[in-house]
């Protein structure tokens, strides 16, 4: 490998770990100014994208066939989305003893803005 390759490779790297530090300066710093409902949705957000993405799809988008689709889960049945997270559902396993209830609550923040961050 050349002198100007290396350059160019650590130019790169250092490019990348900026842009990703400024992504999370970014999102921090949003998630303090826009109020303690923002810090849950993020919050919640990050938790749905560890647990629940690899069935439910990324942002919730998914065909809908084999899992349910988060986007149209019925706002008005909060307690229907905690007693499935809680004790599981058809496929889905329980996730009593891997959430919180508070984490519980920030997830249902997140499903019931369909993923949209508060304003």
């Amino acid at each position: 490998m050349t002198s100007g390759s290396r350059r160019r490779r650590s130019t790169i790297a250092r490019g990348a770990a900026g842009l990703g530090l400024a992504v999370l300066l970014v999102s921090a710093a949003w998630a303090e100014t826009a109020g303690p409902e923002a810090a849950d949705f993020e919050s919640g957000r990050k938790q749905f994208h560890r647990n629940c993405a690899q069935c439910h799809g990324l942002n919730m988008v998914n065909s809908g066939v084999t899992v349910y689709d988060l986007r149209r889960f019925p706002l008005d049945q909060p307690e229907r989305f905690f007693a499935a997270v809680t004790n599981g559902k058809g496929n889905m396993p329980s996730f009593r003893d891997a959430l919180t209830e508070e984490q519980m609550q920030r997830l249902w923040l997140y499903v019931s803005r369909r993923g949209k961050p508060p304003q």
